[in-house]
């Protein structure tokens, strides 16, 4: 990675340039406004560790909502590391997030999206090996309790990078860097997944293409499985 632009620049100089054009790619691939939702979750002390801190953007594309993890690909202060941090950030996009289109984006952080794209990404964030396999391509598979999805259904699964448009690397001040969906399961789905290792996910990523889904997510769809 080229990093002849970090040369006599402070780490906040280096932090901004980072978030600024991670911003206007975010824009520029969405065509829509942004909405920082860092304060919402108020502070955090203790947890993962990300390059600079956790925060995370509300967006929308179409008729969906998203919510899309801000600072996985912040620069470390340490300038031996990655400029690209973890080199990726991670999104859930959804058309039943529970919220009219013409509510502010800043209401998405009232929406089961929020708290699920918070775990992803925190999980990431703790588990390094994780993002460089998402990185180069893999296909992973999450499995949490999240008490603010409430319908019955207990352990949340999630497929993480069903390749998407929003799969192309995005262009950030220091280097290239992946944008990774974030698609939940149904119980039957994830049952289907378990132990049954990169095989299974496969599969299960060609059936929601096949029927149309994708990376979406939708607590009320039909198992594919």
């Amino acid at each position: 990675m080229n990093t002849e632009h970090i040369v006599g620049l402070t780490y906040a100089d280096r932090l901004r340039m980072a978030t600024e054009t991670r911003h206007r790619a975010i824009i520029e691939r969405l065509q829509s406004d942004l909405a920082e939702l860092t304060s919402l979750m108020g502070p955090m002390t203790e947890g993962p560790e990300w390059p600079a801190g956790a925060a995370w953007l509300a967006a929308r594309h179409q008729q969906n909502s998203i919510v899309i993890s801000d600072g996985l690909s912040d620069p470390w202060v340490e300038r031996d590391r990655p400029e690209t941090g973890l080199g990726l950030e991670v999104f859930i996009e959804s058309p039943d997030a529970g919220i009219s289109l013409d509510a502010p984006l800043m209401a998405l952080a009232d929406t089961w999206l929020f708290p699920l794209t918070a775990e992803v990404s925190h999980t990431l964030a703790g588990y390094p090996r994780l993002c460089e396999r998402l990185v180069n391509g893999e296909l992973l598979s999450l499995e949490f309790n999240i008490d603010h999805i409430k319908d019955g259904r207990g352990r949340i699964g999630a497929l993480l990078g069903i390749t998407a448009e929003a799969d192309k690397p995005l262009s950030l001040a220091g280097g290239e860097v992946k944008l990774v969906p974030i698609t939940i399961l149904t119980s039957a789905e994830l049952k289907f997944l378990r132990g049954k290792g990169e095989p299974a996910r496969h599969e299960l990523a060609g059936l929601l293409k096949t029927a149309g889904i994708g990376h979406l997510s939708s607590l009320h769809r039909p198992s594919l499985v």
